[in-house]
């Protein structure tokens, strides 16, 4: 059946409607009909299971929050709670049977802290701060935000994101991390992992088979921090560049294409691996890289 269009009341004013929501849609978000609508205190959790489809959460200057798209037929929509916190989304189904793709855009204040859980659906925030989960879909998030924590175990994550604080985590998706970043925890099990960002202070970057690259130039304070175990580690900086960096492997090669400077064998003799300690300019941001199988590539853009 189509989304049905209900108008909420304020759970702190008995009987008194949100009257300025039926007026605040306009332009783009007409197009969508109105699933629900509430008030909701700055900085109230918003809660959220959406298990297949996509979902669009975009953070507005305004005290309400408001659901509008398109339900699957035969599948519920629910949405609880007062201007103090929200719960919302779509019901799974008692049987264990795949629930039908819903189509939905969220909007809430810009304080809200959000949950979002999904199986399948795609996650897409637009300056938004939370936890972010889905079992296979891929998760985009951009904008401002004060923290972000995400991971999809099979999906792609995307980040390009402004934010003090970031964590996120994949499978076998390929996460990539672009925007503004200061201070990341990043890792994959098979995925690959792109980190193409220039702002961070604080970063540690891990892998188990999945490999790393970095693109770009760190910052003057930064402090780069990359492991794996079977994986590659790129490293693709400016010629002109200043960092000090700590290269080793156990077994794996060390490619040094930016110096003629070779690495040092490793400690067993036939064994591979090796270290390579160079200074890079100015010196002053720090790049160490670990692996054990897996090979490192330093080389010029």
């Amino acid at each position: 059946m189509q989304a049905i269009a209900l108008f909420a009341m304020v759970a702190g004013a008995a009987g008194s409607p949100i009257a300025a929501l039926g007026a605040v849609s306009a332009g783009a978000q007409a197009s969508e009909p109105l699933i629900r609508a509430h008030a909701l205190a700055a900085g109230a959790p918003v809660k959220i299971f959406f298990p297949a489809g996509t979902i669009r959460i975009e953070a507005w200057d305004r005290d309400s929050i408001e659901v509008r798209g398109h339900i699957a037929q035969h599948e519920r929509f629910f949405m609880a709670g007062d201007v103090h916190g929200v719960k919302l989304g779509v019901d799974d189904h008692p049987d264990g049977s795949p629930v039908a793709a819903s189509d939905v855009v969220l909007y809430v204040p810009r304080s809200s802290q959000i949950s979002v859980k999904s199986v399948s659906a795609a996650i897409t925030g637009t300056s938004t701060a939370g936890w972010f989960y889905s079992v296979s879909g891929a998760i985009h998030l951009s904008g401002q935000s004060r923290s972000v924590e995400v991971e999809s175990l099979a999906g792609d994550v995307t980040l390009d994101v402004n934010a003090p604080w970031v964590r996120a985590r994949t499978g076998d998706g390929h996460l990539v991390v672009r925007g503004a970043p200061e201070d990341i925890d990043a890792a994959t099990v098979r995925g690959p992992l792109d980190i193409e960002s220039a702002t961070i202070v604080h970063g540690r970057f891990a892998s188990v088979q999945g490999d790393i690259r970095f693109l770009g130039a760190p910052v003057a304070n930064g402090l780069l921090e990359f492991s794996n175990h079977g994986g590659t580690v790129s490293l693709l900086l400016p010629r002109a560049v200043s960092a000090t960096l700590d290269l080793s492997s156990i077994e794996g090669p060390i490619e040094n294409r930016f110096t003629q400077l070779r690495p040092a064998a490793g400690a067993t003799p036939g064994s591979g691996g090796g270290t390579l300690h160079l200074q890079l300019g100015g010196g002053g941001p720090r790049l160490t890289v670990r692996t054990f199988k897996g090979a490192i590539r330093l080389q010029a853009r």
